[in-house]
């Protein structure tokens, strides 16, 4: 359990002041018209000089999350807790979406949980292989002890011995395999192939990206229908972003509410595709925020991206300074630790010169910002951080 005590958090019980303008839609409520929206965007996502249009269609067509008798939510519901730092720079209410409170300390046990439930209870897996070092392999560890099944997370040689260690605790096999993530993927994908174990991959995948949009749900619920101005999150290779746009959707807010997708330069992946207009590989990962680390976003979150265009999604940067500057700042305000990776949603408001939530609708609705959360990150490395880069 968490408990927030003081002035500078609270639980959020939001108070409708005035009405906001809320746009139901009934938007392919059928299942053939879901059908047909999901063979629109695997075909555009494989085709991107696919026209523009065909992923307006496919966006337009919310995806309402299948339900599956029996399958248990491995994933705690959040706090949504307003910041008084944050709102004082921001100078309007800032709220955090608080995923660092995950039993696996951090988002990704939302998405990877349902996968992982829907393998065992829906497809009959017996066991799971993961190749993330990082915060899926650990969501993955945790869903597999939680669901009976046994895990295996390929890890390169490059992962800390403290996360293999939080791996083996969950009991889950490490096996350590190349020198980078990609080979590390290969040997989980062959271990898999040959055994019949369900293979997790660490951000593609629409029932991860389901589990993900759930915390749009929550704060839809937490502010009484009420859509917020924007919502700040991270992205890597997409699917918490693709989560949230899901949610976003689902909710009907897509005109209502900005998404603001950060990422560190030298991971930025998703900016450089934007900008591009095409989807772009980076030679290198530079960045300190390893779990942005992807060299491509998602082909799908990426003609979504395009679909919806900057006025619904902005896609912004910021430095590695800038990052650790606001998990440091984070740590002292709100007594949570977090990873650079999340530091790059927090530097949208904590940093104001960057201008990312700058123009939004002038009315009193409040920006969320997603606490990503971190399950790596301890005050020793925190403080290394610091000592780096400030």
């Amino acid at each position: 359990m968490i408990l927030f005590v003081g002035s500078s958090a609270k639980v959020w019980l939001f108070r409708r002041r005035r009405s906001a303008p809320r746009r139901a839609r009934e938007r392919g409520a059928e299942l053939g018209e879901r059908k047909r929206a999901d063979d629109i965007f695997r075909r555009a996502s494989s085709d991107l000089t696919a026209p523009l249009s065909m992923f307006v269609m496919a966006s337009s067509l919310a995806r309402p999350i299948k339900s599956v008798k029996e399958v248990p939510d491995l994933h705690v519901r959040t706090p949504l807790v307003r910041s008084n730092a944050l709102s004082a720079l921001a100078e309007r209410d800032v709220l955090l979406k608080l995923e660092s409170a995950q039993p696996s300390g951090s988002f990704k046990l939302r998405g990877i949980g349902r996968t992982c439930a829907l393998a065992v209870h829906r497809d009959g897996a017996k066991s799971l292989v993961s190749s993330s070092g990082g915060n899926a392999g650990l969501a993955t560890a945790h869903a597999g002890r939680e669901l009976g099944v046994g895990v295996e997370v390929f890890v390169p040689e490059t992962t800390p011995e403290r996360v293999r260690g939080l791996l083996r605790a969950y009991g889950a096999d490490v096996i350590v395999r190349g020198a980078q993530w990609s080979e590390a993927n290969e040997a989980a994908v062959e271990r898999a192939t040959s055994t019949g174990a369900a293979l997790v991959h660490p951000f593609e995948g629409e029932d991860t990206w389901d589990g993900h949009s759930t915390l749009v749900d929550e704060i839809a619920e937490d502010l009484g229908g009420t859509s917020p101005a924007a919502i700040v999150t991270c992205v890597g290779g997409g699917g918490l972003l693709a989560g949230c746009l899901r949610g976003v959707e689902r909710a009907g807010w897509l005109d209502e509410t900005l998404v603001v997708a950060m990422e560190t330069i030298g991971a930025d992946s998703l900016n450089a595709s934007v900008l591009a207009g095409k989807l772009a590989t980076l030679p290198a990962i530079t960045s300190v925020a390893k779990s942005l680390g992807a060299a491509s976003p998602s082909p799908t979150v990426f003609a979504r991206c395009l679909a919806l265009g900057p006025g619904r999604v902005r896609s912004a940067t910021c430095t590695d300074a800038q990052a650790v500057s606001a998990c440091v700042r984070f740590a002292d305000d709100h007594r949570i630790l977090v990873e650079p990776a999340c530091g790059a949603a927090l530097s949208a408001v904590y940093t104001p010169e960057l201008g990312i939530v700058n123009g939004l609708a002038d009315d009193d609705r409040p920006i969320v910002v997603v606490v990503c959360g971190g399950s790596v990150v301890d005050r020793a490395s925190l403080d290394a951080l610091a000592d780096a880069y400030l």
